[in-house]
């Protein structure tokens, strides 16, 4: 049976001793202090709201408009691959795994000369320029307390064991933003700002920028002119003042997306022109003639005589109209996979893991692809689906195949061979959760160098893989900005159910929300997957005249849901593709996995979470 409070809080009262050797209470006073955590964890479970109580929407009208509380949604049944649970199973089941998704949080540093914004006024690419990109270091803050106060299940109780982040982790590919994400995550003090101390540089303040939001005054802008408010002193607040993270309480990992990896997401390696550019003090305001005669083609791989002329043009911006100068700054030169790596190494953070998901030997290789134990049923496996050639979409090389292939057979003891036929050997079963940037139909981006002969996989290819493997359960993901669950339904012959794809949307556009998810153990040949949307922790009315940091991410919030010029509604998706019990049969027999250690497990979590958030010595 289910464990109960009683001996949850007896277990975590002795956890030293008993389950976690390497921390020791310097007394029983300690004891008394978790128990009492415990309890005021356990209140702020009941009291908290989640989108089960409240949603958040434009008010009614039309043109910009405030955001404000709606209805809530309740968890959406899918019963889509075939599997039907048992009607009574609330009152047997235990939960396997409670774990957080944040995707796409795209910290962006506003200031820098190789941000791609001026490229706006041209194509008028939401995700190039956005009238929120100065408060991405606010929302994420605010997205991390919203997930530490997510850290007990609302469905089993469960402790949050641990929170993933896929991809996309900053915008610009500079090393200013990288650092900006590891501190929020880690907890402390932010100022995101880079160039001159406490003086905002950029667009946003330069009067021949009409495609850009002028906060203080844009009545001279299209943003202005089509309904967008002014906010004066915003810039100056968003560069000079502190952003406080409380930091996440529990571990975190992590996976790269496309503007991790290419310039812009899109155009190709990050050359020394790119470079120079970067730490430079020549920033676009307009763009200077005739680029938008080529900017298109620049995105094709193919197209070598457009992306040349780019590079060209990025060489000689100092003779350039339409170019300013501004305060030139080191920190804002790019990070390459393997700084990346060495980055999450070296933060030195409270509740690791040491690399968060990359390996020691992905700080030598570059190689980001991982696999983590969570718990004792569930394997983590973290891909690089990021073309790292050109453009935003994703496939996968036939080094990371390979090794892909050996994970999902070791902790199968069932599987289809690629003949289709059914085969067995010992194995440590685990129920296997695939973690991405890329979604499914993403990944067809097969370009790759003149000289590159290897194989790249598809999206298509991933699935059919991973639908030979019945103990694929999920696959998390991002890229998209939008909340989507796709099913992908067992072949015919396949010792499984099939599994869920869950695409998360991002931090940095509407609606601003990540996931909590949870793996349950229905007791009947079934597991039920809840997913609950999460929104940051500012609320969704602006406070008018105030810059704190949490009214910041407010605004953040209602910018993003204003645009006249594309649908970004749409990025919410449906009511089942948010909060819902996605049902599929449970592919080996659960119970060797006892109750007992699924408990120690929920108690080394609640410690580890305890430990961080109070700062207990041990």
């Amino acid at each position: 049976m289910p464990v109960s409070r009683r001996v949850f809080l007896t277990r975590a009262a002795l956890a030293s001793s008993a389950l976690l050797p390497v921390v020791a209470f310097s007394d029983a006073r300690m004891a008394g202090t978790l128990l009492r955590e415990l309890e005021a964890s356990a209140r702020t479970r009941r009291d908290r709201r989640t989108t089960l109580d409240a949603t958040i929407g434009l008010a009614r009208g039309s043109g910009y408009r405030p955001l404000i509380w709606g209805p809530g949604e309740p968890f959406l049944v899918r019963d889509d691959l075939g599997a039907k649970p048992n009607p009574g199973r609330t009152a047997d089941r235990r939960s396997i795994l409670y774990f957080g998704q944040l995707s796409d949080t795209h910290v962006v540093d506003a200031q820098t000369p190789s941000r791609a914004d001026w490229t706006f006024g041209i194509t008028q690419n939401p995700f190039a320029q956005r009238p929120q990109e100065t408060l991405t270091v606010h929302v994420l803050a605010e997205m991390v307390a919203a997930v530490n106060a997510l850290n007990r299940s609302v469905v089993t109780g469960a402790p949050c064991a641990i929170t993933v982040i896929t991809g996309d982790l900053a915008d610009s590919h500079a090393t200013t933003e990288l650092d900006w994400y590891l501190k929020v995550l880690a907890g402390g003090k932010v100022t995101a700002n880079s160039g001159a101390p406490g003086r905002y540089e950029g667009v946003q303040a330069w009067p021949e920028a009409t495609y850009a939001w002028h906060p203080d005054d844009p009545s001279k802008d299209q943003w202005g002119q089509n309904g967008y408010p002014s906010y004066p002193g915003l810039l100056d607040a968003a560069v000079g003042r502190s952003v406080v993270s409380e930091g996440l309480t529990m571990p975190w990992l992590s996976v790269l997306g496309n503007h991790d990896t290419t310039w812009m997401g899109s155009l190709g390696p990050y050359t020394a022109a790119y470079e120079a550019l970067a730490i430079g003090r020549a920033k676009i305001a307009t763009p200077p003639p005739d680029t938008g005669e080529f900017l298109a083609d620049a995105y094709q791989p193919g197209n070598v005589v457009a992306q040349r002329q780019f590079e060209d043009l990025v060489r000689s911006l100092g003779e350039e109209s339409g170019v300013r100068r501004v305060t030139p700054d080191a920190r804002r030169k790019a990070y390459t996979r393997r700084s990346i790596i060495n980055a999450h190494f070296d933060l030195g953070d409270r509740v690791g893991p040491k690399g968060h998901g990359f390996t020691e030997e992905s700080r030598s290789t570059g190689d980001a692809w991982w696999a983590w134990n969570i718990g004792p049923a569930v394997r983590f496996v973290g891909l690089d689906t990021n073309n790292a050639w050109f453009g935003t979409d994703g496939s996968i090389p036939q080094p990371q195949w390979d090794w892909l292939v050996q994970e999902l057979i070791a902790s199968s003891s069932r599987y289809l061979d690629e003949s289709g036929n059914v085969v067995e050997h010992a194995a440590d079963d685990r129920l296997i959760v695939i973690l991405s940037h890329h979604t499914s139909w993403t990944m067809d981006n097969t370009a790759a160098a003149p000289d590159d002969t290897t194989r790249l996989y598809t999206g298509a290819d991933l699935v059919g893989l991973l639908l030979r493997f019945p103990n694929v359960v999920a696959w998390c993901n991002g890229h998209t900005h939008a909340n989507t669950i796709v099913p992908h339904v067992a072949t015919s012959g396949s010792p499984g159910g099939g599994f869920w794809e869950i695409n998360t949307p991002s931090c940095v556009d509407w609606g601003q929300q990540s996931r909590m998810v949870e793996i349950i153990d229905n007791r009947d040949g079934t597991l039920s997957i809840f997913t609950l949307a999460v929104d940051h922790a500012a609320p969704p009315q602006v406070t008018k005249g105030s810059r704190s940091q949490q009214n910041l991410a407010s605004i953040s919030r209602e910018l993003a849901a204003n645009p006249w010029f594309w649908d970004a509604a749409a990025l919410l998706g449906t009511p089942a593709d948010r909060n819902t019990e996605l049902v599929v049969r449970a592919p080996f027999d659960l119970s060797r996995v006892s109750d007992r250690r699924l408990e120690d497990h929920a108690v080394r979590a609640t410690w580890r979470e305890l430990r961080s958030a109070s700062r207990l010595s041990v």
